[in-house]
């Protein structure tokens, strides 16, 4: 009876050490799986991108070409201005690509993500500069180019003013886009003076995907 009360209590100690040997070698006090995020040591806050300034970092859920988030280290932070509507460009690189997130409130929140560098061209498009001029000219709802097989919608055409910094008297250019349809992407052409057609592939972006990182304590604002 001593015996088998003593291997009892033997069992019991043995089976604690080892629970507090599990718990003690567990991912939550080694640190857990390693991560691949770049995120800043600051917490994320519920703030509107709109109020992003440099040094924050803006996250976006899934974004990346590999499905990852994209951590936008903004640098700069300008304002793009047409008529009455005023809208922020947030813009920083990751992995080396400058990418650009314009935010809008008026007349109703939007959010714009240019998010890769690459670069079309008006023979990509399927269209020339007479034809887009044409098309702004109309304003017609029912214009279409057409782009890997598919017929994308006139959405806007107008001139812009650019504010980089948010100085200055702002430098002019005109923009069109189109919109992808049944998708989120969008093709932005723009002719800024003396220059180049400038396309890019851009992506309407849902706002529960992006989470702000304000700068930590002695960061660039």
């Amino acid at each position: 009876m001593i015996t088998a009360t003593l291997l009892l209590i033997l069992g019991s100690a043995l089976a604690v050490v080892l629970w507090a040997m599990f718990r003690s070698n567990s991912p939550a006090k080694l640190g857990g799986a390693a991560s691949t995020r770049q995120v800043p040591a600051s917490n994320p806050i519920d703030m509107d991108p709109w109020d992003a300034r440099p040094g924050d970092v803006v996250s976006i859920n899934g974004a990346a070409a590999d499905f990852s988030d994209i951590d936008l280290a903004v640098d700069r932070r300008s304002t793009y201005q047409s008529s009455a509507r005023r809208w922020v460009d947030l813009s920083g690189e990751f992995r080396g690509v400058r990418m650009y997130l314009e935010v809008y409130r008026h007349p109703q929140p939007d959010l714009i993500g240019i998010l890769e560098d690459r670069k079309l061209t008006l023979a990509d498009i399927g269209v020339t500069e007479d034809m887009l001029a044409d098309i702004d000219t109309r304003q017609d709802p029912s214009s279409t180019i057409d782009f890997e097989g598919k017929k994308w919608h006139w959405e806007s055409s107008r001139e812009i003013r650019y504010f980089e910094n948010d100085l200055g008297d702002g430098e002019g250019l005109y923009r069109w886009l189109f919109r992808e349809p049944d998708g989120s992407r969008l093709i932005c052409v723009e002719k800024w003076e003396d220059e180049p057609f400038d396309i890019r592939i851009a992506r309407r972006l849902n706002p529960r995907d992006i989470t702000v990182y304000r700068a930590t304590k002695g960061a660039v604002r």
